[in-house]
């Protein structure tokens, strides 16, 4: 039975990103590894926008249910 990995966090993500962007940033990233850290990113990007907007909800659903239950 193959293991999974624990999914990581918000922050754990955030600073992957990080450091992907900086190699980009800064062109030490190999040639052969460009493709592999772009796709990366790009999922990271797409993950942790999901996370913001549900987080969001959340937050929103929370204040509305203040709201509606009154002092």
């Amino acid at each position: 039975m193959a293991d999974k990995k624990p999914e990581q966090t918000y922050e754990q993500k955030m600073a992957r990103l990080d450091e992907i962007l900086t190699r980009l940033d800064n062109s030490e990233t190999p040639i052969d590894r460009l493709a592999e850290d772009v796709k990366e990113g790009a999922r990271l990007i797409r993950e942790l926008e999901t996370k913001l907007k549900a987080v969001e909800t959340e937050v929103a659903d929370a204040f509305k249910e203040l709201e509606e239950k009154g002092p």
